[in-house]
């Protein structure tokens, strides 16, 4: 592989993405928000990071996996019972959830 090869890639790389963003703007002043395939879209979107949320919590490959799986399973429920608590602010409810898995962390000796 020739030093010019990962910066050709980088530049590959760079031009679709401008091009794929210059054409989301020409289109998005014809495109009706309000449809059933939008809908359909921003349920799949909220379904990926809610999956992606559960497996880092529940099937972690980095240093997460090291507290118990009961412990981030507790943060989880802390963190979301004081963002409902808190009238729904996320914040409070991403700190709380912090702050209760290094509590037990601290807690269990690790």
């Amino acid at each position: 592989m020739s030093a010019a090869t990962p910066w050709m890639l980088l530049a590959a790389a760079f031009a679709a993405a401008l091009v794929t963003r210059f054409a989301g703007v020409v289109l998005s002043g014809r495109v009706e928000p309000e449809t059933p395939l939008f809908d359909w879209f921003a349920c799949v979107g909220q379904a990926l990071v809610g999956g992606l949320m559960i497996r880092a919590i529940f099937l972690p490959t980095s240093a997460l996996a090291d507290p118990p799986e009961l412990d981030r399973a507790l943060a989880v429920a802390a963190g979301f019972a004081v963002f409902y608590l808190a009238g729904r602010h996320l914040l409070a409810g991403t700190l709380a959830g912090v702050a209760a898995l290094a509590a037990l962390t601290l807690v269990r000796g690790g």
